[in-house]
C-alpha cells in the first residue's frame, strides 16, 4: 500500500517529453490556496462583498440567437463561452452551477443552460472540474455534440455513454466540413482526483473558419508556448486568455498566469483582440474581485507600443461580442 502511494503522490510525470512537478506539489499548491481562500472568506463577507452595486453590473444577461454565421463570442462564466460562428454553437470548457462547498459562483452563468442553443462542439481544455463538469456536460448529452477532448480524457466520456468523442494530442487537428479545430499547447496540469494528477493531457485549441482564427488559451502559466503557437497560426482574430487566479503569486505563478503574462502571451501570440476569461467567477485565489482586471490593464498600459491596433475586451457575464468576416462569394 505505502509502495503505491508512493509512486502515486512522489514521481514525477514525463509527458510529450517534458517534466511536470510531482502531484504531491499539486496537492500542496490546492492545500495552500484553499487555506488563503477561507481566510479571504473569514475575513469579508461573500454575500455583502458581491451585493455592492458597483459589481452588480457585471451581470449582462441576455438570451442568444439560436445561431450566427458571423463570429458571435457570449462569455458565460469561468472560462464557458458560447462561440457561434459558421451556424455552428461551440461550447467550451462547460461549468454552470458552484465548483465546490467552499466555491459558490459570484454571478449567475451569463447564459442559463436549459436557455443555450442547440450545441455543435463541445470543447474541453482539461479535466479539472471548473472546466469540465459532470452535471453539465450530462445535461448536454441530449444536444448530440461533438466533443473535443485532451488524450486521457475519451475514457470518461465513453464511461458516460457520449458517442461523438475525438481525443487529442498537441498539435493535432480535427476538420468538420469548414471547421477546423486544433488541440494546442498549455502550461498546466490535469487530474480529477489526488490518484488521477497528470494521468490525461491539458492544452489550448484554435478554431479556424473561413480564414477567421479563434484561440482558446484554457488554463496555463506563461511559456514558450504563445510564440511556437503564433508561428504555426499566422493573423489570430481573437484569444480568449486568462486572468488568473493571481494570489498568491508564489503558489499560482506554476499553473496560470496573471495579467502581465496574459498581455505578454498576447503579444507573442499577435492576436488583434484579447477577451479576458477564467476571472471573477468564482473565489479561487486570495486576490479580490478586480485585482485580476486592474492588473491586466496596467500590462496593457505598459505595453501600448506592441499593441498598436489591438483590442482589450473585459466584458460582462452574458455579454456578447460581434464580429465581422468577408463573407463567402457563394453565399
Amino acid at each position: 500500500m505505502f509502495k503505491k502511494f508512493k509512486k502515486t503522490f512522489f514521481k514525477k510525470n514525463y509527458i510529450y517529453g517534458g517534466i511536470d512537478p510531482k502531484p504531491i506539489y499539486r496537492i500542496m499548491e490546492i492545500g495552500k490556496t484553499f487555506c488563503f481562500t477561507l481566510n479571504k472568506l473569514r475575513k469579508k463577507k461573500l454575500k455583502a462583498y458581491f451585493s455592492e452595486e458597483n459589481l452588480k453590473n457585471w451581470g449582462v444577461y441576455k438570451e442568444p440567437a439560436n445561431k450566427n454565421f458571423e463570429p458571435v463570442i457570449t462569455w458565460i462564466g469561468q472560462s464557458t463561452f458560447l462561440i457561434q460562428i459558421g451556424d455552428k454553437n461551440i461550447l467550451t470548457d462547460p461549468i454552470f452551477s458552484d465548483l465546490m462547498l467552499f466555491y459558490p459562483r459570484n454571478f449567475a452563468p451569463g447564459i442559463e443552460l436549459k436557455k443555450l442553443p442547440k450545441i455543435d462542439y463541445i470543447l474541453i481544455s482539461h479535466d479539472h472540474k471548473d472546466h469540465m463538469e459532470k452535471e453539465s456536460l450530462l445535461f448536454l448529452k441530449s444536444h448530440d455534440p461533438v466533443i473535443l477532448v485532451p488524450k486521457g480524457n475519451k475514457k470518461w466520456f465513453d464511461k458516460n455513454n457520449f458517442t461523438k468523442v475525438y481525443e487529442k494530442e498537441w498539435w493535432q487537428s480535427e476538420i468538420f466540413e469548414n471547421l477546423k479545430i486544433s488541440f494546442l499547447p498549455a502550461i498546466h496540469w490535469a487530474g480529477r482526483s489526488p490518484t488521477s494528477i497528470n494521468k490525461s493531457l491539458w492544452g489550448s485549441w484554435m478554431i479556424e473558419f473561413n480564414g477567421f482564427k479563434m484561440y482558446f488559451a484554457g488554463d496555463t502559466a506563461y511559456s514558450e508556448h504563445f510564440s511556437q503557437i503564433s508561428q504555426k497560426f499566422k493573423n489570430i482574430n481573437v484569444a480568449l486568455m486568462p486572468l488568473g487566479p493571481v494570489e498568491p503569486r508564489r503558489l499560482q505563478q506554476y499553473s496560470h498566469v496573471d495579467g502581465h503574462q496574459a498581455v505578454q502571451g498576447f503579444v507573442d501570440l499577435k492576436a488583434e483582440h484579447f477577451i479576458a476569461m477564467h476571472w471573477g467567477t468564482y473565489c479561487l485565489g486570495s486576490d479580490d474581485f478586480y485585482d485580476p482586471i486592474n492588473c491586466v490593464k496596467n500590462a496593457w498600459q505598459e505595453n501600448l507600443n506592441f499593441l498598436q491596433n489591438k483590442k482589450l475586451h473585459i466584458i460582462g457575464f452574458g455579454e456578447q461580442l460581434k464580429f465581422c468576416f468577408d463573407l463567402p462569394k457563394d453565399r
